[in-house]
């Protein structure tokens, strides 16, 4: 596997002393963040193919192979073994760089301390902190590499939403903007030529740090933006999700010593490399095909019980109150805290029936849930609950997967009336839903998004947003492997009158 850059410049530095003068040098820049997916969707993105893009810019010349964040989770095989395959991909890989996304806390502290000490190359934190306000162990603040006499200093910024959005635990998040500008100004006054922020920050976080100047190139994550961007002065990049596309960076650098002054010119080029467009690496793909025939064996684990019967077929999850549905629904309002929870019937797809007394494996999770949908917080009125729950009883004539199970609720209907007018009454907990007061809800991203009909909910606040979010199918996993036997059954949760 070939060495890294900064592996490379290292051992060199060692045998000579880095030149002091540099007449054009050109460095690039290979970008990845958000990719979670080890493999191939449609024949685009993956490691294998984001591997093989780096293998091509590493053959022509010096290249930095960056990772801006959002790794570990979420994934299939991550809500199993939490990650592990995926840093060991990456140690494959040899990734010069690494800053920790907001997904990298998804299984709490401890998991993010495990994962970052497997890896084998540098994880840049400059704003993570541990509740004695020391850097994590297993991280560098800020590092300067020497590439040919060019100096070029790198630090990383995890976003301070963090602790919202995931699981940090006692772990804190120093104000982006603040420490980008002090790292930024420490790595000059130690020689850096070139400052790079890795960062995984929202957009707004992202053009402050290129207004303010914190940094020549700023290499993004999160938002999951497809751009390159340049105003003269700052490069700010972004490459998508999913291994899907590559932003490749090139700096021409023209580096001139005279008297002891010196001056230093640099030009940024972009390419976007789509990975549809390259062959698979032959080694990433050999480990990536091993992790997936772990994926088939690992759904076959049992996780757990089912002591009630449960019914996945079309005609019960899209008409009536379902108990898989209100054991889907309630795994999902205990994973985000939600006072409510509402899930579209049509995205339960398992079709079948579970007697009582089955054992439940993984796979029987994902046969159930197979969009890789996620689960979302939104802030909502109780008048856009109502809106919602109407728009979910409002083709039930026709089966429609509109259809909601629920849970914090109770909800009278009658069907008999015309669509928009069958919610009868509606409880949440032991209260009436009260029009005017706000709730938090849990759902799934296509529901947030609009889908089945549920508009009101692309109008709401997001508390957890689909970028934060984890896989629905993971944590119904975890709520019955943590409960060990479950008994759901319909409760009167949807009532007829």
């Amino acid at each position: 596997m070939h060495r890294s850059l900064r592996a490379l410049t290292f051992a060199t530095a060692v045998a000579v002393a880095a030149p002091a003068l540099a007449e054009t040098v050109t460095i690039t820049f290979v970008q990845t963040n958000d990719i979670d997916r080890m493999e191939e969707e449609d024949g685009r993105g993956g490691f294998a193919r984001l591997a093989a893009v780096v293998k091509a810019e590493r053959a022509k010349g010096p290249t930095f192979f960056v990772h801006s964040g959002d790794t570990i989770s979420p994934s299939l095989l991550s809500g199993i073994d939490r990650g592990v395959h995926i840093i060991d991909i990456l140690n494959h890989m040899d990734v010069d760089f690494m800053v920790p996304g907001n997904h990298e806390f998804d299984f709490g502290p401890e998991v993010f301390r495990e994962r970052i000490a497997e890896a084998t190359f540098p994880i840049l934190s400059s704003n993570i902190l541990e509740a004695d306000g020391s850097a994590p162990k297993n991280t560098i603040d800020h590092e300067i590499v020497d590439v040919s006499g060019v100096k070029v200093g790198f630090y990383g910024l995890t976003t301070e939403d963090t602790p919202v959005v995931s699981s940090p635990g006692d772990i804190t998040f120093a104000p982006s903007l603040e420490v980008g500008l002090a790292r930024a100004a420490t790595l000059r006054e130690e020689g850096a030529d070139i400052v790079v922020a890795v960062v995984h920050t929202p957009i707004d976080v992202d053009f402050g740090l290129a207004r303010a100047g914190a940094a020549d190139l700023i290499l993004s994550g999160h938002d999951e933006h497809l751009m390159a961007f340049y105003n003269g002065r700052v490069v700010l990049t972004e490459s998508e999700s999913q291994g899907n596309y590559s932003v490749v960076t090139t700096l021409t650098i023209d580096k001139q010593e005279e008297d002891g002054k010196v001056s230093l010119d640099w030009q940024p080029a972009f390419r976007i490399v789509d990975t549809a467009t390259v062959e698979p690496d032959a080694e990433i793909a050999a480990l990536v095909d091993s992790y997936t025939g772990k994926l088939d064996v690992e759904l076959k684990v049992e996780i757990g019980v089912t002591e009630t019967a449960l019914d996945s077929r079309r005609a019960t999850v899209r008409g009536e109150e379902a108990a898989i549905g209100n054991l889907i629904a309630d795994a999902m309002r205990e994973a985000v805290g939600a006072d409510v929870a509402i899930t579209n019937g049509g995205g339960i797809r398992g079709d079948k029936e579970y007697p009582a007394g089955t054992s439940l494996t993984r796979g029987d999770v994902f046969a159930e849930l197979p969009f890789g949908n996620k689960t979302v917080k939104l802030e909502l009125t109780g008048a856009d609950i109502r809106a919602a729950l109407e728009n979910g009883f409002s083709q039930i004539d026709t089966g429609a997967g509109r259809f909601p199970q629920v849970s914090g609720l109770t909800v009278a209907i009658n069907p008999g009336r015309p669509a928009g007018t069958r919610v009868v009454s509606v409880m949440v907990g032991d209260a009436p839903l009260d029009d005017a007061m706000t709730y938090t809800l849990a759902t799934n991203d296509y529901m947030a998004n609009g889908g089945d009909g549920y508009t009101v909910f692309k109008s709401a606040k997001p508390l957890v947003n689909p970028i934060d979010a984890t896989l629905m199918a993971s944590q119904v996993i975890d709520y019955i492997a943590k409960a060990g036997t479950v008994s759901p059954k319909p409760e009167g949760r949807i009532v007829f009158e």
